[in-house]
């Protein structure tokens, strides 16, 4: 498939759906709550998911509960059920590291989601039955990776939320269901995450081991592409400590919080949301005094109001990250422990049914098992899907669009949807060589510094034999530099690959652009200082026939591509 467009997305729909051979199959959550002081059977958390699985049954839900405890003795967590496992960490290491061992207990024990609870949060007696429902709708928009529920303390709203300006915290209103376009933030307790899109993005930040974890963590989801669903009509109580933080706690504990809380502020949020946070201390001093708070929170307010207002933004950084090397005694064992790279094809397919099929497997023969293909389907008018279906290959994931949306959104919808750490782009009418696969990755665990590898293309027919006497790919030269792929593109899509984490510096791709996609991805590549690999080997047979959509542009158009390409990168810089 060669064109383009963009993906329309509103509040409770997503325009593609999938396409499958069978019934999904049954939801699979690992729950994991964690502990501190505190015994199992005291753990409202535990006693509320406890009693709505039993309102839920098992029936289409597979639930195990890991009660990770970071108190500093063992618990005695007494008679427990088979699906429910105790492990205790012995010391406070915080939220992250236990999350994110949950992530790989999940990974091994094939788990499809992560429900993350902390001790305190209740839960209604329908919410597993609600949540498990909407993980099984979700199965088909794998996009979506996150599903929150709204928490509430005293009957006001505080989670989900998302930031006004990029800077002010505004929560959805109450009862709001769907996917909301702006970027949502959420509590990490009652959120139910994908554990392939936890994995995707490295889990959680062992920096922010306690506070902020799930603010970093829902920030690299939707870095990655990610969408969350809120669930508004199932509402969650929550103990919310900063609403009464001389009664709930220790100024060790609230200097952490505004330690987390800066540093995150200042390393990925903007100016104006410092502005806010530097107004929200001033205002939180002027309540102690109010109130006649305890005398050490006051100077801890103060210290970081004058942190803030004279204090440069390294320095406070740097002051975060001397606190968390402190909290945590190896940053890097707090992070998920590293796995085999896995690899994610996305493909646009448009009327492909002739070529299709042979792309494929061309294709799957170089995968292993736990790699996938995820194929986005534009509204195909012959029998593309069937062909697909026809395969019959688990690593195989097909979506279809609701409407004719263009090759750039499809694409867009692919890689939001994949899980794979390295990204293959692939057409619907090409065949791949056989040692592809292996030359891109041998480039990739060589070369650290390489974000983007791309290779020399050969041309084919409609009878795939060679179009002798065609110099694809300006005459065989390929140049990585931003300003020579501005004036004149050298990446064909079709023959790159990169790193999941290039999808922070691209997405979203710019509505409806004169430009193609691959010029877009370059380019950006290049602007943000990540690296290019050129294989000088012929390692994709690129058909050329009478279905091909791509064709060259008129001296006008080009001029009008390379203007739009360029603007695109002024507004992306403009609005980050």
């Amino acid at each position: 498939m060669k064109a383009q467009n963009r993906l329309s997305l509103n509040r409770a729909h997503i325009s593609v759906r999938r396409v499958a051979n069978s019934q999904p199959e049954p939801v699979s959550v690992l729950a994991v709550i964690v502990l501190y002081n505190r015994a199992p059977q005291a753990s409202v958390s535990f006693q509320t998911l406890r009693a709505a699985q039993a309102d839920a049954g098992l029936s289409n839900l597979r639930l195990k509960i890991l009660l990770y405890d970071n108190s500093l003795r063992n618990h005695d967590s007494g008679p427990i059920a088979a699906e429910v496992q105790y492990r205790s960490a012995q010391h406070n290491a915080g939220l992250a590291v236990a999350y994110n061992r949950a992530i790989e207990m999940a990974s091994v024990e094939g788990f499809q989601w992560l429900l993350t609870l902390d001790q305190d949060t209740i839960l209604p007696g329908r919410f597993l039955a609600a949540m498990g429902e909407l993980g099984r709708q979700m199965q088909a928009h794998p996009s979506v990776a996150a599903i929150v529920p709204q928490i509430v303390e005293e009957g006001k709203l505080l989670s989900p939320y998302w930031f006004q300006f990029g800077a002010i915290p505004k929560c959805f209103p109450k009862g709001y269901v769907g996917i909301p376009a702006q970027k949502t933030f959420a509590f990490n307790s009652g959120a139910m995450i994908r554990v392939a899109a936890l994995e995707q993005i490295g889990g959680y930040d062992p920096r922010f081991w306690l506070d902020n974890s799930d603010a970093q963590m829902f920030r690299n989801l939707h870095l990655y592409g990610k969408r969350i669903y809120i669930a508004g009509d199932i509402q969650v109580e929550h103990d919310f400590a900063m609403r009464n933080m001389s009664e709930r706690l220790t100024p060790s504990r609230y200097r952490n919080i505004l330690l987390s809380e800066s540093a995150f502020w200042d390393m990925e949020m903007n100016w104006l949301a410092g502005c806010d946070r530097t107004l929200r201390l001033l205002l939180r001093s002027l309540k102690h005094w109010r109130r006649n708070d305890n005398l050490e929170f006051r100077h801890i307010t103060r210290e970081f109001l004058r942190m803030r207002l004279f204090r440069s933004r390294r320095f406070r950084i740097a002051r975060w990250r001397e606190a968390a090397g402190q909290t945590v005694e190896d940053l890097a064992s707090g992070g998920l422990r590293k796995r085999e790279p896995t690899i994610s094809v996305c493909m646009a397919a448009y009327n492909g049914a002739k070529f299709i099929e042979a792309q494929l497997r061309s294709i799957l023969i170089q995968l292993q098992p736990q790699d996938e293909v995820v194929i986005v389907d534009d509204c195909s008018t012959d029998d593309t899907c069937e062909r697909i279906r026809s395969i019959n290959d688990d690593r195989i994931h097909l979506f279809r669009r609701d409407k004719n949306s263009g090759v750039a959104a499809t694409f867009e919808e692919a890689l939001r949807s994949a899980t794979g750490d390295i990204l293959f782009l692939s057409d619907d009418d090409d065949i791949w060589a056989l040692s592809k696969v292996k030359a891109f990755l041998d480039v990739f665990n060589r070369n650290p510094e390489v974000q983007v590898v791309t290779s020399r293309i050969s041309v084919i027919d409609e009878n795939d034999l060679p179009c002798h006497g065609v110099r694809w790919g300006r005459n065989g030269k390929f140049v990585a530099g931003f300003w020579q792929n501005v004036f004149k593109n050298h990446y064909q899509g079709s023959a790159m690959a990169f790193r999941a984490s290039l999808l922070r510096d691209v997405f979203p791709f710019p509505k409806r652009p004169p430009f193609m996609y691959d010029a877009w991805i370059g380019t950006r590549n290049a602007a943000t200082g990540g690296k290019t690999f050129f294989i000088d080997e012929p390692l994709l047979l690129y058909r050329r026939h009478s279905g091909n959509l791509s064709q060259g542009l008129h001296p006008i158009g080009m001029v009008r591509a390379r203007l739009g390409l360029l603007w695109a990168h002024l507004r992306y810089v403009l609005s980050a």
